[in-house]
């Protein structure tokens, strides 16, 4: 059995990449070879480039993984990728990461999207899945074969284990972490609202740190040069990462883009850090509200406060949420991930 996974260039900050930068599955199965699907030529001639190549190789494999997101670009790209698969009578298994709304409503009102979706994805011999929300989309557009509900993968390389739950103390100032990809959706102005409001209760009890990279960061790098209680990192991985982590208390996130399963909610589970989020895509299947953290429905400021300033007062409440992470934590292990995958391609050849 060898499986061929198109992944995009793992050198870009996006999930996917990260995903399989952590996964390291071409390294531990000899029969697993990953295939890039970004070329350096311009757009047109790069994807036509990719797909000659894609075709000469499909022959060599038993099954193909697509790792596309449900939007316009990734949907038009990435059937392509699996007509040829199906074309060449190959298994196909179809990992979908991301999923906007607007798209899945187009895709439903045009009878020229839904026949691309019909001939391609829906052919798929598996289709995996990051919340129980997007198998039910899946259903609705048609796909009648398996689909299972699985995570993404954390980096663990550099914790210590046994891994420790967290304590907090209330007299010590309180670092909320964001990690994301620096736009709008992701809520990133959300905290910082949030932390004025703490700070404006209590003066500079809180911290907040700001992590990544993307449109809004240089507005988020004037806002913290100017504000001390903000701390911007820009970008960040490896060990930088590990320390943020390993140095924060709540992992504060409340995005309202159209998620899958972002990787900074199952890291802050793996440090044991409390997360606040919001249910937005796989978020509410794997934050079980008062057990792993809080579940906000609102974007309100006020609404995040308070959770905070609940959870930074109560050492019990966050103990003991912090050892419910840490026991979670080992199904985001790279190798329990890739253990799994494993045994849903051998379920299917």
């Amino acid at each position: 059995m060898r499986i061929l996974i198109n992944v995009p260039k793992l050198s870009n900050p996006g999930g996917v990449s990260v995903l399989y930068n952590v996964l390291k599955i071409q390294d531990r199965y000899d029969n697993v070879k990953l295939f890039q699907i970004h070329s350096k030529l311009p757009s047109f001639l790069g994807f036509i480039k990719k797909y000659i190549e894609f075709f000469s190789l499909v022959k060599l494999f038993d099954i193909i993984q697509l790792n596309p997101s449900l939007n316009k670009k990734s949907f038009f790209r990435d059937s392509i990728y699996a007509y040829i698969a199906k074309l060449a009578k190959k298994k196909l298994v179809v990992y979908w990461h991301g999923w906007e709304n607007d798209y899945e409503e187009a895709i439903f009102k045009s009878k020229f999207l839904k026949w691309i979706f019909k001939k391609t994805f829906a052919k798929a011999d598996l289709s995996i899945v990051l919340g129980q929300v997007f198998s039910d989309k899946l259903k609705n557009l048609g796909f009648q074969n398996r689909i299972i509900i699985e995570t993404n993968a954390v980096e663990s390389r550099f914790l210590s284990f046994p891994l420790k739950k967290r304590v907090i103390n209330q007299d010590d100032e309180i670092k909320l972490l964001f990690i994301a990809r620096l736009q709008k959706e992701k809520g990133v102005y959300e905290a910082i609202e949030t932390l004025k409001l703490l700070n404006k209760e209590q003066k500079n009890k809180y911290k907040l740190i700001i992590a990544g990279s993307g449109n809004e960061e240089e507005k988020i790098a004037a806002l913290a040069n100017n504000d001390d209680s903000i701390d911007f990192l820009g970008y960040i991985r490896d060990e930088d990462k590990h320390k943020a982590l390993l140095n924060s208390d709540i992992l504060f996130f409340p995005t309202y883009y159209p998620e899958g399963l972002p990787l900074t909610i199952l890291e802050g589970i793996m440090y044991g850090l409390p997360v606040i989020s919001r249910p937005v895509g796989g978020i509410s299947d794997i934050i079980i509200h008062e057990r792993n953290g809080f579940i906000i429905e609102s974007k309100d400021a006020k609404d995040f406060a308070n959770v905070i300033k609940r959870l930074s007062s109560d050492n019990n409440l966050y103990s003991k949420i912090s050892e419910n992470n840490i026991e979670k934590s080992s199904m985001f292990m790279p190798s329990s991930v890739c253990e799994r995958l494993m045994g849903y391609y051998n379920s299917i050849v």
